[in-house]
């Protein structure tokens, strides 16, 4: 049986998330469950508040503090906990599209055994009020992954994507911050989990603040060193 769980890191992103959810919840009639993590320190006490109460209404959807700090680990907490046949990993603050869940779930319907990305620089994806400085340093750093590792993707830091549940669970992670992005990717891959990617919109969140730093650039480059 295909069915879903939904892994959803959040701060204080909830008008957006309940968008995400409600977008979400309606795609197809697949069993979903959504795991929301969020941060002891850093979720404000009115988001939790608001968090549990929507929780309280919401047979599907529940709630639960990470274990390890950063993105990546609120993640973990998420595989940890998740139940279903697949596995997705998406955005509480609208920057991954939810609507483009749907022709994801298609194809990884299709192809259940492999790992199903969101691609923003394939053809028919687009990328919203970025930058032309970062947009360019992030297509260069795309096509130089892909170089290097010689595989037929051009992108490899969107968290963007759903997973067959043991390509996940299987292993162990050590990235918290968001090169658990590309740790996520390439560990399966290494261990002969194949890659489909779909074309994917990204635009800027409209809601919270983004935790993505010039450190976590960083970040991948030692991931891609240690795993490689």
């Amino acid at each position: 049986m295909y069915d879903l769980s939904i892994i959803i890191p959040i701060i204080d992103e909830f008008d957006s998330l309940k968008k995400t959810y409600n977008i979400v919840n309606s795609i197809g009639r697949d069993k979903k469950e959504f795991l929301v993590i969020m941060s002891k320190k850093k979720t404000p006490k009115i988001i939790k508040k608001k968090l549990n109460k929507l929780s309280s209404k919401l047979n599907n959807l529940k709630i639960y503090y990470q274990k390890a700090p950063f993105v990546g680990g609120a993640i973990k907490t998420g595989i940890k906990k998740a139940s279903k046949s697949h596995i997705v990993i998406m955005a509480s603050d609208m920057e991954t599209n939810p609507y483009d869940l749907k022709k994801m779930i298609l194809l990884s319907k299709k192809n259940p055994n492999k790992i199903i990305c969101a691609d923003r620089w394939k053809k028919g994806g687009k990328i919203h009020k970025y930058g032309k400085l970062k947009k360019l340093m992030n297509f260069i750093f795309q096509k130089t992954l892909s170089f290097i590792l010689k595989v037929n993707l051009s992108d490899f830091t969107f968290a963007y994507r759903i997973y067959p549940k043991n390509a996940l669970k299987k292993f162990k992670f050590k990235e918290n911050r968001f090169s658990f992005a590309l740790e996520t990717l390439l560990k399966p891959m290494k261990h002969g989990y194949k890659v489909l990617s779909t074309p994917a919109t990204w635009s800027p969140r409209t809601e919270g603040k983004s935790q993505n730093t010039f450190l976590d650039y960083l970040h991948y480059f030692k991931v891609l060193y240690r795993i490689k």
